[in-house]
């Protein structure tokens, strides 16, 4: 501690074992008793003495100076960023080293700037990108595209950076009980939790929606099933709360979506609505795939991370707890959007294959990624 926060804890101590008398404190602790008179003294008046130093001097650091390599710095991390995937730490652990940065970043145009390759390291993990591994990292599968998946990730991002494109990442997080569950938790306060974990009755499914750009995250908990009903339902509910000027100027939808069973590129019912959802808001929606095993990279999942961190140790006794705690995290400093949907949603609900040839006519799939890249256009006219 130092300055007025380093004098307010000694004035705390030198009431509280030696009845404020700042020369007795200095004797038995050995701090200065005037810091420790000018720190009770702050503490009767409310007056806090701050030195010039405090606000005016020093260096600005590198971010400050360079905003605009500040951001090249931070999309190009979280482009190699993932989650542990554990949600035992809110840490954006990314491969990118120090000295890639400044390569990629030389590339950009941003050598006169640049800082040497110790200060990158610092500057990353300023930012919160640390270089270390990751618990349970390596995916247990591998496909033969799963490179080229990524690859086209990335393009895609570069390529729809726009105002006119809204760029977003959506998916369900595991299923949340209801009750004096542990969960894990730890906590200073409460810490009486049932010993077993049977007989939970309200189940609830958090689904996300996180704007890429804005930061802003819309969060609903299902008290049905998972499904592609549900998740279209929650994507036009965030739609229509967008305001309409927005509405208006957007160009493209731009998705990004895990490769789960409710909302895969072959899931026809998931298809199937998606189609209906663009033909009523008239705009174009891109639908880009992680790989199986590879979710960890969708930015939603660093919004849960954050949420399971933020109500670890809470006693999620009903919904109004579980409700409160979703509405006072903040992601990048805003709180979510947060909506409870009590609509029943029916399990296993497919099309027939004749029915699909219709919605796959308005499919537009990429061909060398026909699964993990598809653009949805509305009919003109």
């Amino acid at each position: 501690m130092t300055g007025v926060d380093r004098r307010s804890f000694q004035a705390e101590m030198s009431l509280k074992y030696c009845s404020g008398n700042a020369r007795q404190t200095e004797r038995l602790i050995g701090w200065g008793r005037a810091t420790v008179e000018l720190g009770l003294n702050e503490r009767r008046t409310g007056i806090l003495c701050i030195g010039c130093q405090s606000g005016y001097s020093g260096a600005k650091r590198w971010e400050e100076k360079y905003p605009e390599a500040s951001s090249a710095l931070r999309q190009l991390a979280e482009a190699h960023c993932q989650l542990d995937p554990t949600f035992k730490s809110t840490i954006g652990y990314t491969r990118l080293t120090a000295k890639e940065a400044l390569s990629h970043l030389k590339e950009q145009g941003f050598e006169p700037v640049l800082p040497s390759a110790s200060s990158m390291a610092m500057i990353l993990n300023r930012m919160g990108y640390r270089l270390r591994p990751v618990v349970k990292a390596k995916p247990k599968k591998k496909l033969p595209e799963t490179d080229a998946i990524f690859k086209n990730l990335k393009a895609m991002d570069l390529t729809n950076r726009s105002s006119v494109t809204k760029r977003l990442s959506l998916d369900c997080k595991a299923t949340v009980k209801l009750g004096e569950f542990s969960r894990s938790g730890v906590t200073r306060g409460e810490n009486q939790a049932l010993d077993h974990d049977f007989g939970a009755f309200d189940k609830y499914i958090p689904f996300g929606i996180v704007d890429e750009d804005s930061g802003q995250l819309y969060v609903s908990f299902g008290s049905s099933f998972k499904t592609s009903d549900f998740i279209v339902d929650e994507l036009h509910n965030w739609w229509k709360a967008l305001p309409t000027e927005e509405q208006n100027s957007m160009e493209l939808l731009q998705l990004k979506v895990d490769n789960g069973p409710e909302s895969s590129g072959i899931r026809t019912q998931f298809l199937n609505r998606m189609v209906k959802f663009v033909a009523q808001i008239g705009k174009p929606i891109q639908l880009l795939y992680y790989p199986p095993y590879h979710s960890k990279y969708n930015p939603i999942e660093r919004c849960w991370g954050i949420l399971e961190k933020h109500w670890n140790g809470t006693l999620l006794r009903d919904v109004t707890t579980m409700l409160f705690w979703a509405q006072t995290m903040t992601w990048k400093g805003i709180c979510p959007i947060v909506k409870l949907n009590q609509n029943v949603y029916e399990k296993g609900v497919a099309l027939s294959k004749t029915a699909m040839k219709a919605i796959e006519q308005r499919l537009q799939r990429n061909p060398e990624l026909p699964k993990w890249d598809i653009l949805i256009q509305p009919l003109i006219g």
